[in-house]
């Protein structure tokens, strides 16, 4: 009898964790977005238009200098390349300047298909922001065709 109670107790505590996981899944789209207007707001949009695959919101989101020197289908091709499904962002910090901005995010990536190596893994990440006439827009170092995760 003390076997399949332990059987049973295991399967229940392996049920729970596995409704846990989906609980979390579904509800991790339930975060509440930062104001359209600051440059944390715009952040945000971005990275979620590239992770719902909106490449032309997110190339919206790009400041007029880059998208001179980035053209639209090499964006939406790096973008595919260098996708941030799976990814989380949490906001450190936000330094605000006459026209620009300077955002801090830890970012936390999972990605289950390494091979013997860690499932998830965080670092931090500045992003520079400057406001144009229609509101703060992304940039990121010259050069560099592409999203900026």
């Amino acid at each position: 009898m003390s076997k399949a109670w332990l059987i049973g107790s295991a399967v229940f505590v392996a049920a729970l964790a596995v409704a846990g996981i989906i609980i979390a899944l579904l509800t991790a789209r339930d975060v509440d977005l930062l104001p359209a207007g600051s440059p944390e707001g715009v952040l945000q949009r971005y990275l979620r238009a590239l992770e719902d695959g909106e490449h032309r919101e997110a190339y919206d989101y790009l400041a007029e200098e880059g998208r001179a020197t980035c053209p639209f289908a090499n964006f939406v091709k790096q973008a595919s390349y260098q996708g941030v499904r799976g990814s989380q962002m949490t906001l450190e910090d936000v330094e605000r300047f006459d026209d620009r901005a300077l955002v801090t995010a830890n970012l936390t990536v999972f990605d289950p298909e390494i091979p013997f190596g860690p499932e998830e893994h965080s670092y931090e990440r500045t992003f520079e922001l400057t406001l144009e006439r229609d509101g703060w827009k992304m940039t990121w170092p010259e050069g560099w065709c592409g999203p900026l995760y």
